[in-house]
């Protein structure tokens, strides 16, 4: 969670349920393919995040989606994302 983009990642997820790494790229404007990349694999490192597939069919894209820890993480910012939002 060390990383800056790693936060806004868990949080988009959190609101959005699984997408592809194109939505979430373009739903952070700023941050790199690099970065995300990078992101994104540090956070499945930590168990927060999985890669899963987009549907049923063995050859669809992939999609990332939180874990259960992923989940818990988010529902823990959600107080701080108020708080900010009043300051």
């Amino acid at each position: 969670m060390g990383k800056k983009w790693a936060i806004c990642v868990v949080t988009f997820l959190g609101r959005n349920g699984a997408l592809r790494f194109g939505p979430i790229q373009r739903s952070l404007p700023g941050v790199s393919p690099a970065t995300l990349t990078s992101t994104l694999r540090a956070l499945e490192r930590e168990a927060l995040v999985r890669r899963v597939r987009a549907s049923k069919d063995p050859g669809s894209p992939l999609a990332y989606e939180l874990t259960d820890s992923g989940a818990t993480l988010y529902r823990s910012l959600l107080p701080l994302a108020g708080w900010l939002r009043r300051a």
